[in-house]
């Protein structure tokens, strides 16, 4: 085969013949394998291979090019090669061989299966004193077969200073860490952990480690705190942490830094701004805003920026591009606007008219009232931190709207004055956790909206003292059960939102230690009827948004225990007929929103017998007519939506002629099969 291979390059078949032959197969009948290194070479190149000899630094991959005489091979490259492990027997006698380059393949063939000898052929490679460079091949397969017995047999040759082993395993730190003279260590995809790292403790002399993919995380990073030489780190998809970054603080030789993926914050910015030679930078998904990048405006040689779905918003990047215009920043913008052209940077004067003026020159809106500006509205306009800095002085404002603003962490700071503030509203802006700090004085507040923003918990830690706060909203946020922990010590909290949160049913424990709590929302989190059992001790409770939960009609029974319980919503749930019968239980109940249910017309005959029920929503629901006979039967009903249900003009008409004083939205073509169920 592979002196067929040979002639269909060109290479006359006679010729080949002519030259020094040995079988194409390691190992003959007899056991022997080529001896001198032009024999090893012939082999390589029968193989499909390539070689490189000491006469010059490119690989040869025709026999003609070898010349005359006694040579010396310095590299082999078997990449798209057909080997198996033990036909790799010749390598063992090239004594100046300095580069291996083999096919992955080798070791795995195809997935899930071990190739034989796998383990051994490393063997053939512990001798080989000059070898400085060893690769293994990149592949499609999820991981190689290629595993510690194997490698631990190459532990004799320290001398190595490249080594690429991607999508093997290795768990014993017995494998590495003999191999102290390494300067290139490839470990992307492969499978290792914390402990694994330890062996990298000693690698002095490394200057590039990637390891894209791995399972390490902090624990293992710290292993690298002492690779001062290090030039380029690839930590992609590493769960490295702010504190896994402290250990990377003495590495001020990096030019190159990939942190993707990395669940860092602005805590890291200030080590980041330390590594003065960084030439490419990657933090795409972080948790950077603009105050921690505003610290890498201190980067001097930066070249390449990834921003992309961090904290960070247009403000923060163009502020970076500014200071540093030799800097390409990939950045993408995902925040609503107004569509208004950019105010002038700062206000024509420091009185209340020049101000007030200023903010509606910026498309906003400023109520003066008594002599004072009261309240200020700068909703979805490119509003930067630095602009923040000019509403400091307004001690008076009552109320300020910076939603899906560029405002972050860093324009927080100049509200921490205006502590007559009794509603801020920071949703949609690059605030984090950090931020919260300077909102810990403002205990006049009121109202707190900060949905859409990156905050996780530990920040609510520093708004204990707002024991005013009457409303908060969390809508569309990280936070978790950590965050209620501390929310539940805001005394005053009436309506709290935490829809589409991260929050589960452990944390609404906490939440009954809110003894005004009169509004609560979970539309889409992960509350059970295990949660709706904590929802029970909740007595203050008088409107409830269950929208999008897993809860089942089995956990409705908890919520009888809520007596003062007016308005429930469960859009999209799995309540059917049966947990109509549960909520016919709750009799203070005036409003009940069932899109998207099971409800059937025997719900229905359960329903009617709430005392107070006034507000009804069955949007594509299966009520059908027998259901309006029972609906026209209620005579408090005020509102009722049967959109998309199973009733025709005569229930419709059946129900507008009983109740006359009932809204009632209906439509007779939304019941088509092709309108149902959307």
């Amino acid at each position: 085969m592979a002196l067929y291979r040979m002639a269909f390059r060109g290479i006359p078949l006679l010729l080949l013949m002519a030259a020094p032959i040995v079988t194409t197969r390691a190992l003959d009948a007899a056991g022997n394998v080529p001896k001198t290194q032009r024999d090893v070479a012939m082999w390589v190149l029968r193989e499909g291979g390539r070689v490189r000899l000491d006469s010059g630094p490119e690989y040869i991959g025709d026999p003609f090019e070898l010349p005359v005489g006694e040579l010396h091979v310095t590299g082999v490259d078997m990449h798209g090669t057909v080997t198996d492990p033990k036909e790799l027997a010749p390598l063992a006698g090239l004594a100046d061989v300095r580069e291996l380059l083999l096919p992955a393949r080798m070791w795995s063939p195809v997935s899930d299966v071990k190739a034989p000898y796998s383990d051994e052929v490393f063997d053939f490679f512990a001798g080989l004193k000059k070898l400085e460079r060893l690769q293994v091949g990149l592949t499609t397969l999820a991981w190689l077969d290629l595993w510690d017995a194997g490698l631990q047999r190459i532990a004799v040759l320290s001398q190595l200073k490249d080594l690429r082993i991607e999508g093997s395993t290795m768990k014993d730190p017995k494998s590495l860490a003999p191999l102290v003279n390494l300067e290139t260590l490839d470990l992307n995809d492969t499978y290792i952990t914390d402990q694994t790292m330890t062996a990298l403790a000693g690698m002095k002399h490394l200057r590039r480690l990637t390891m894209v993919g791995t399972l390490v995380t902090d624990e293992g990073v710290k292993y690298l705190q002492d690779l001062t030489d290090l030039e380029v780190l690839n930590l992609y998809g590493v769960k490295i942490t702010d504190e896994g970054v402290q250990y990377l603080r003495k590495l001020t030789r990096l030019k190159e830094l990939n942190l993707l993926g990395a669940q860092i914050s602005d805590a890291s910015a200030a080590i980041l701004a330390q590594f003065k030679d960084l030439r490419e930078l990657n933090l795409y998904r972080s948790r950077l805003t603009n105050a921690g990048l505003a610290k890498l405006q201190e980067l001097p040689r930066l070249e390449l920026l990834d921003l992309r779905y961090t904290g960070v918003n247009s403000a923060g990047v163009e502020a970076m591009r500014a200071a540093r215009p030799d800097c390409k920043v990939a950045f993408v913008s995902n925040a609503p606007r107004a569509l208004v052209a950019r105010s002038s940077e700062r206000p024509r004067g420091a009185g209340l008219k020049a101000i007030a003026a200023w903010v509606e020159s910026a498309g906003g809106e400023a109520r003066v009232s008594d002599g004072a500006i009261q309240s200020i509205s700068l909703a979805r306009i490119p509003f930067t931190d630095a602009q923040v800095s000019y509403l400091r002085g307004l001690t008076s404002l009552e109320r300020l709207n910076l939603e899906a603003t560029d405002v972050s962490d860093a324009g927080l700071e100049f509200l921490s004055r205006l502590t007559k503030l009794r509603e801020l509203n920071l949703s949609f802006t690059s605030v984090s956790d950090r931020g919260l700090e300077s909102l810990g004085g403002l205990v006049h507040l009121r109202r707190l909206a900060l949905s859409g923003v990156r905050v996780e918990g530990p920040g609510f830690a520093k708004l204990s003292r707002l024991s005013e706060l009457q409303e908060l909203d969390l809508t569309s946020t990280s936070v978790t059960d950590e965050a209620l922990k501390e929310i539940a010590q805001l005394g005053a909290l009436e309506k709290l939102s935490l829809s589409n949160s991260d929050i589960t049913d452990a944390g609404l424990d906490y939440l009954a230690k809110l003894p005004k709590l009169s509004a609560l929302d979970l539309r889409g989190t992960d509350v059970t009827d295990a949660g709706l059992e904590k929802l029970a001790h909740i007595a203050s409770l008088s409107e409830l948004n269950l929208s999008h939960c897993r809860f089942t009609d089995k956990g409705l029974a908890h919520l009888q225990a809520l007596q003062h319980l007016e308005r429930l919503r469960m859009f999209r749930t799995k309540i059917d007929d049966a947990g109509a019968a549960e909520l016919a239980k709750i009799k203070s109940l005036r409003a009940i929103h069932l899109d998207y249910t099971k409800m059937s017309d025997k719900g229905i005959e359960m329903l009617k017998t709430l005392p107070q029920l006034e507000e009804l929503s069955l949007d594509s629901t299966d009520v059908g007519d027998h259901g309006a006979e029972l609906l026209a039967s209620i005579p408090t009903l005020k509102s009722l939506d049967l959109y998309h249900t199973l009733v025709s003009d005569h229930g419709y008409q059946q129900i507008r002629q009983a109740l006359p004083q009932c809204q009632i939205f209906w439509d007779k073509d939304s019941a088509l099969t092709s309108r149902r169920k959307l």
